[in-house]
């Protein structure tokens, strides 16, 4: 039975999955590229947050003032070696490297750490609050809080700032931004490496709130794609409304089905929205045509 809880509880989750898509389409606006090792760097993220917090026994959040610049910089370094030069080539050689990319991370996750779950333990992932009636951990309500500030935080910039100009510039016309002087391969690293570090946010945020093991990054970066169809491709805001969209789509259909269909609705919704997605696409041009012939008959 559907109730107020249930629709809470899925925006707190679309919340998490908005975090997790924000990298995908940043990525995918400027570069066009399919980045299929987004979820192992989230997880990446989660490990490295373990250690550090082995290491000097902080509280998982703080963890992100040392993880953070670590991934972004993993990611700069990535793209320049390695995508850079392969998306000269095509779109599929770079989608190709990707998936090798993920596949050494989960291994080379799996033989550091073993393939045990563990997760970064907290008060707040543990400790509830209760919101219109709901309880709710305080993890849920931090990493709401988190998502909304980055992803409002980076479409100000994409839209609102020099650097968000020369981004913009590079994704649609690479050759010509070049000729006025910008460093495209430059703006290509800093997004790729700016998409890590979402990342790696999203995956301690992850940690705090669930469990979490080498494989992990999968699952969460087919809902990640969900998210960035959605949402619209490339579309920064859109992360966030398509991740909501889906947090309550995953959320009425576990409550309308039963809890096991939970991630069977976000798939389907997936499969849903890619064949319905062109047919919408071609309907809205078909409707602003009309719309144009319409105002010229007038």
């Amino acid at each position: 039975m559907l109730d107020v809880g249930d629709l809470i509880n899925g925006l707190l989750s679309g919340a998490l999955y908005a975090l997790v898509a924000l990298g995908l389409s940043l990525v995918f606006g400027v570069m066009r590229l399919v980045n299929l090792a987004h979820g192992e760097v989230m997880i990446l993220g989660a490990y490295m947050a373990s250690v550090v917090i082995a290491l000097t026994g902080i509280d998982p959040l703080l963890s992100l003032v040392v993880v953070v610049p670590v991934i972004l910089v993993f990611g700069y370094v990535l793209q320049r070696l390695l995508f850079t030069e392969l998306l000269a080539r095509g779109l599929e050689p770079p989608v190709v490297a990707a998936f090798g990319v993920s596949l050494l991370i989960s291994a080379s996750l799996a033989q550091i750490f073993g393939g045990t779950p563990r997760s970064l333990d907290a008060e707040y992932g543990r400790a509830g609050v209760e919101l219109f009636g709901t309880n709710v951990r305080w993890s849920a309500v931090i990493t709401f809080g988190i998502a909304v500030v980055l992803i409002v935080g980076t479409h100000l910039a994409v839209t609102r700032t020099q650097w968000g100009a020369a981004l913009r510039a590079a994704s649609s016309d690479p050759m010509t931004a070049a000729t006025m002087g910008i460093n495209v391969k430059h703006v290509y690293a800093i997004t790729f490496g700016l998409a890590a570090g979402f990342a790696a946010v999203a995956g301690v945020l992850v940690g705090v709130g669930f469990s979490f093991s080498p494989t992990s990054g999968t699952g969460y970066v087919l809902i990640g794609f969900a998210v960035v169809v959605l949402g619209g491709t490339g579309s920064v805001l859109g992360a966030l409304w398509g991740g909501l969209a889906l947090g309550l789509i995953q959320s009425i259909g576990s409550a309308v089905l039963g809890g096991e269909y939970r991630e069977l609705v976000v798939y389907a919704a997936f499969v849903i929205i890619l064949v319905l997605g062109p047919f919408a696409a071609a309907a809205r041009r078909r409707i602003a045509d009309g719309a144009h012939r319409l105002g010229a008959v007038r």
